[in-house]
């Protein structure tokens, strides 16, 4: 039954989350749903792409590049050279994913873009 199970998780997994793992993916995700479910959420749910209004200061958030990449799994990971929002993979970056309290927001370097990060809920 599980081996059913790791099937369709293999073919459900989003891109972004398998460049995050690289060919560990089916190993890390395959019997763990939680966390496929927290990264799909992430990813459909959480996460915004938005340029700054007018009335914002980029200087006051922390820059993409002050943040280390999450390549733990995937050493072939890179630093996004030219950011394109459409093809951007947030989870390349060691974001904080997991606030609970306030919505987190990162400036792209060199853009009008900024990154924000909803906290986390928790349904019980």
């Amino acid at each position: 039954m599980s081996f059913c199970y790791i099937l369709n998780a293999q073919q459900q997994i989003d891109p972004r989350i398998r460049e995050l793992y690289g060919d560990k993916a089916n190993e890390m995700l395959g019997n763990n749903p939680e966390l496929l479910n927290f990264w799909n959420d992430l990813l459909t749910n959480r996460i915004e792409i938005a340029e700054l209004s007018a009335s914002e200061d980029a200087v006051k958030f922390i820059k993409l590049s002050q943040i280390d990449l999450l390549n733990k799994y995937n050493p072939s990971i890179k630093r996004d050279v030219v950011f394109n929002p459409e093809t951007f993979n947030p989870l390349k970056y060691n974001l904080e994913f997991t606030a609970k309290d306030t919505k987190k927001v990162y400036v792209v370097d060199n853009s009008n873009y900024i990154i924000i990060i909803s906290p986390q809920t928790i349904n019980h």
